[in-house]
């Protein structure tokens, strides 16, 4: 019996169920047609559901492959092949119920309306524009039916893309806890999912909106301002003020679509971030089994200790997905970490000028003299004979002491310095020294001069 098309539309939208698995299966092969066999299990699967003996012979009546063909809602049937090939228009209307579904124009496409552009250019050039030509309004409704098939397909792109991105990224940040190598894998192929959308989807329809983008052929939308200027240069203002309106609501989903690529780049960092840590641990579980079965030796070797694994083990499925899952976390206590981390700045910065040598300033502007050999001569004979026991409070009081008491005018601050340096040389080994740290430092005046220092304690 057959069935009218709009009954059998109908009976098909009030089961739309079966047609999302049907376009689901055609998705997930990357497939136009379907095999017969698919479609037949579908269909029997959604009689055995239903009760009613009248509603079953009503679907049976309706989904039979031969109405189908007959209202053209299948197109193609072929036997020797055992596919089935639904209309487009139809495949359509399911995919706007459910925006997952609505198919996202790929590279090919893109490209496939850019030619398509570009021929309507070149036919519109070669044409006489006048209202009574004949192929020019054949043209001329051609155009504005592809402006408007364009921007209708980059709005439901848009739309599939921004619903893409929500949905992947609600899973991503719901799944940061996960628990079982099962869930990682599940993880792992959401950012598959990322890297493609991303580089199959959104970057290929950014550069069909990006109207500036250097290319060997010519944008898109540069091709539409062409249109545009050859209306306007014929005479017909009205017409090339609505392709550039086509052309601005073509536009407007770059802003759009930018957000939904910047929304999706961190995931693809942690995709890379993943696949170089997997990378990492399988590498190092072949260097551990290379090593371990150089090792081994023959009564040992796959019996106790280690066992070789075929090439699929040793992708490392299992740990692999497992370290996706794995999350640092930070256990802080109930204090006031800003004190003690001020507190580690000080030390940090007095230790710093500890290690590095002591500085003297100058307070005026005069050139002071270098050291003089005859000078350090003597402060070395004096730091020899100087009669020092431990324990001493502040080294360099001392040592500033004696110096000006026996170099009294020769003195300057810096010769405390290189005084300082020939005690350690010399009784470093006999003492133990320990910086004293200050805030602020001490400080010996000399003159016009400063030091300023950590105090040292000699002890034994």
């Amino acid at each position: 019996m057959n069935v009218a098309l709009d009954r059998t539309l109908i009976l098909l939208i009030e089961h739309k169920d079966m047609m999302f698995q049907l376009i689901d299966y055609m998705d997930q092969n990357q497939r136009k047609d379907l095999p017969t066999e698919v479609f037949f299990n579908s269909i029997r699967a959604k009689l055995e559901n239903i009760n009613s003996k009248k509603e079953t012979d009503r679907l049976n009546d309706a989904f039979d492959l031969g109405n189908l063909v007959k209202t053209g809602i299948v197109s193609e049937f072929n036997k020797s092949r055992g596919t089935i090939a639904f209309q487009p228009a139809v495949l359509d209307i399911f995919r706007l119920f459910d925006k997952e579904r609505v198919r996202g124009l790929r590279s090919a496409d893109l490209e496939n309306i850019r030619v398509q552009l570009e021929n309507v250019y070149r036919q519109l050039e070669a044409l006489s524009f006048a209202d009574d030509n004949i192929a020019f309004l054949e043209q001329h409704d051609h155009l504005f039916d592809l402006l408007r098939r364009i921007n209708s397909q980059i709005q439901n792109n848009t739309d599939h893309l921004q619903h893409e991105a929500d949905r992947l990224s609600q899973r991503l940040d719901h799944d940061q806890a996960l628990l079982s190598l099962h869930e990682s894998r599940q993880h792992r192929e959401i950012l598959a999912q990322v890297k493609n959308i991303y580089d199959r989807e959104i970057i290929p329809t950014l550069e069909f909106l990006n109207a500036r983008e250097y290319s060997k052929t010519k944008a898109p939308l540069a091709v539409i301002d062409d249109i545009s200027r050859l209306y306007d240069m014929r005479g017909y203002e009205d017409d090339s003020y609505y392709i550039d309106q086509y052309k601005l609501s073509i536009l407007s989903h770059y802003k759009a679509l930018e957000k939904v690529k910047q929304a999706l780049q961190r995931y693809l960092h942690q995709e890379r971030h993943h696949r170089l840590t997997y990378n990492a641990i399988e590498q190092a579980y072949l260097d551990l089994q290379a090593l371990a079965q150089s090792t081994f030796t023959e009564s040992l070797k796959e019996k106790y200790i280690f066992k070789s694994l075929d090439a699929k083990t040793l992708y490392f499925y299992g740990l692999k997905t497992h370290s996706a899952g794995q999350e640092a976390r930070i256990e802080w206590h109930d204090r006031n970490h800003l004190i003690y981390f001020n507190e580690y700045l000080i030390n940090q910065n007095a230790r710093k000028r500890s290690d590095s040598s002591a500085q003297i300033k100058t307070f005026d502007n005069k050139q002071q003299s270098d050291r003089h050999n005859a000078v350090k001569r003597r402060i070395e004979q004096l730091v020899e004979g100087f009669d020092i026991k431990p324990p001493v409070d502040d080294l360099y009081v001392v040592m500033h002491n004696l110096l000006a008491e026996q170099l009294q005018q020769d003195y300057q601050l810096n010769y405390l310095l290189y005084g300082v340096s020939c005690f350690k040389q010399r009784y470093g080994k006999k003492f133990k020294v320990q910086v004293s740290f200050t805030r602020p430092q001490q400080r010996i005046r000399h003159q016009n001069q400063v030091l300023e220092y950590n105090k040292r304690e000699f002890i034994l």
